[in-house]
Parts: structure tokens; sequence; C-alpha cells
């Protein structure tokens, strides 16, 4: 087992790091203060390679493995959350599950409007009756003899309005009424029918909009299917958000990991009777704590990452239990060191004049959104306790 990195991955560490200080920390409190998508870094990520990097060499990405994008991600949540996130969901999610299950044309048209137009595709699961229990969800796409006919309302969308490409996930019902089961389907944003709803003001990563997708007798070609498959359909998709979730505990350690630094910069200078901050045992203890949570932290993410299964066409999806614990785990425990970061700041801390509180309030999200870490205890419970 390496532990260490090869000097492509330095490169790529570095120059993530480099883009994260120069163009994204100082507009970092602008996207939050405004709920405003940050389009302009999406076209730096573009220009540096850093958009569809698990794409496929067979259409025209570099096909680089899980680990990299986590790394990249790591050190842009350092500066930017709402930037770290979009990365993300340039490599992962929706378009890990694209590159897998769909077709030749859908993998080719939906890798190239990534790296050519920086689009971010958005996974349409969660509607308001159907959030942890998806299976529960009542969205159906309808087969007719020309396509299919989506209703139903999706909540919570992250990149709703936003993002040109949108996997639906539905229940396919065929020309003779027969349920089967959850598969996704392709829509594009304009297309008749689909309307963007509510847009939430949320707590945090403000900087993409959560919205509301409301699908009215919506029709999209047949060619718009990605998966129907009654047996393993769903299983199928949802792997794909085994690797949103490795990618989400990513962007909540580079959050905890920048407010770790920046504490301990702090308690390098900052002085309080007679002696530097660092020189208080309590406080030094605290620090130690920090370090300790971000070590375990980054070592379950990577793992999940690193062990990831091939699946078609050389696509890599992490294997669930180890997505949910590195989630679990880590999006407790990096919103535990972003609160003790904010706490050696003091009053400072609290203010918005230093990032720690938007810092907070973004990292406080990974404990909810992709699944509760209630939700991932579930999941690694069932795989201990395996149901017949």
């Amino acid at each position: 087992m390496d532990f260490q990195l090869n000097e492509s991955q330095k490169e790529l560490v570095a120059l993530a790091d480099r883009l994260g200080r120069e163009e994204f920390a100082a507009k970092a409190a602008r996207w939050d203060e405004n709920h405003e998508y940050p389009h302009e870094n999406v076209e730096v990520l573009r220009k540096a390679g850093l958009l569809g990097m698990t794409i496929p060499k067979a259409f025209g990405g570099p096909e680089r493995p899980l680990i990299d994008v986590v790394l990249v991600i790591e050190q842009i949540a350092k500066y930017c959350g709402v930037t770290a996130r979009i990365v993300v969901e340039t490599n992962m999610g929706a378009l890990g599950a694209i590159m897998a299950y769909g077709t030749p044309e859908q993998q080719k048209e939906v890798a190239r409007r990534v790296l050519e137009d920086g689009d971010k595709p958005a996974i349409g699961m969660t509607e308001p009756n159907a959030g942890t229990d998806l299976v529960a969800l009542t969205t159906t796409a309808r087969e007719t003899d020309d396509g299919y006919i989506i209703n139903g309302v999706k909540h919570w969308i992250t990149g709703g309005g936003i993002s040109k490409t949108n996997l639906i996930f539905a229940r396919i019902i065929d020309r003779d009424g027969q349920d089967h089961g959850i598969g996704g389907v392709l829509v594009d944003l304009g297309t008749p029918g689909f309307a963007i709803g509510h847009v939430e003001s949320a707590m945090g990563l403000r900087g993409i909009p959560e919205a509301e997708l409301i699908f009215t007798d919506c029709k999209v070609p047949l060619t718009n299917l990605v998966l129907r498959d009654a047996k393993e359909g769903f299983k199928k998709l949802m792997n794909g958000y085994n690797a949103q979730r490795v990618g989400a505990s990513a962007v909540a350690l580079g959050l905890a990991q920048g407010a770790h630094e920046l504490a301990v910069d702090y308690m390098n200078t900052r002085e309080a009777t007679g002696q530097k901050l660092k020189d208080f045992q309590g406080l030094a203890w605290i620090a130690a704590e920090g370090d300790m949570r971000l070590d375990a932290a980054r070592l379950l993410i990577y793992r999940a990452a690193c062990n990831a299964v091939h699946l078609p066409n050389n696509v890599m999806l992490p294997e669930m239990r180890e997505a949910s614990i590195a989630k679990a785990f880590v999006g407790h425990e990096s919103f535990e060191c972003v609160s003790d970061s904010l706490q050696m700041f003091g009053a400072a801390g609290y203010s918005a004049s230093l990032p720690l509180e938007r810092m907070l309030r973004d990292v406080r999200m990974f404990q909810i959104g992709g699944g509760t870490t209630q939700a991932q205890l579930n999941m690694i419970a069932r795989s201990i306790f395996p149901r017949r």
C-alpha cells in the first residue's frame, strides 16, 4: 500500500492549490453574498483541464482515476467550497452514471458539453416526499411511440436552472402500462414542459442554486433513456451517486483543512496574557485533535476513491460501503474541525470579515446533502447485518 503521490499527482495538487489561492479565494464571499453562480471560475477550471477529468479517452477526456479528482477537490475547497463542488459535479455523479451506462451517443454529447462548454450535469433524484426514501419517488416517464412523457416534481436539485444536462430519476412505464422500476432519462434545460420552480435560499454553498424542477407532460426522445432495468437499474444509477458522496466528502475535508490552516497561522502569531495561543496547552490540543480528524478523514476518502471498481468504458465508481463510511465520518468531523478553528479567533471568527463563518455554513451541508449521516449509517449497518 503506497501512501505517496506520484509526480503527476503532485503537479495536479500544486495546480489546484495555485488556482485556489490566486483565482478563487478572493471571490468566494461574492458567490455567497450574491447567491451567484461562478461562471468565470468554471472557465478557469475548464482551461486548466480540471473539468471532465474522469471522462474516458474514447470520448475526449483524460480518463484520470477518481483519486486525482479527489486531490483537486480537496485543494480547491480550502479556498472556495462552491467552486470545489462544481469540480465534483463535472467529474462525478450524473456524469459518472452516463459514462458508465449511457449510450455512445449520449456519452459523446455529454462529454462534449462538459469539456467544451463547462456544463455541470445535474442529477435529479430528490422529491418533496422522496428524499432518503428514494424508492418512493413518483415522477414517471411514460413510453410512447416516439418518446417519453415525463411528469413529476423534483426539489433540492443542485444546479437546477444552470445545468443544461439533467439526469432525471423516474419510474419507467412502458406502452402497456407496465412499471419497469426506477431508471434514468436525460432532459435538457429548455425542453418544453420542463420548468424551474422555487429556488431555495440555502444556509451555505449559496453560489450553486438548489432548485425545484417541474415536469408537466415533458416529452423527450426515446434515445434520451439512459437505463431501464427492472432488476438492476436503480442500483446501477446509485453507483454513480457513490462517487458523488466521495466527492462531497472531499469538499468537506478541504473546507476543514482550509479552516484549520487559518487557525494554526493565527495561533502562531496571536498573543494573549503574554504568550502566543499555540503555547496554551488546551488550545494546542484542539489543534492536534483537528490534525487527527483531518488525517483520518483523508484516509477514508482516499481509500474509497482508490478502491473504486471498474465499470463499462473504464469508468471507476466507489463501492457503497466505503463511500458511506467516508461521508458519514468526514461530514461530522469536518464540521467539528471548522467549528474549533472558528473558536480560535473568538469574536473575529464569528464575523463575516473572515471566511470562517461562511466555511462553517458551507461544511454543515455535508451531514445532510447527498444522503444524511443517518442514512449512511443505515447503509453501513445493512452491510454488517445483510438482509435475506
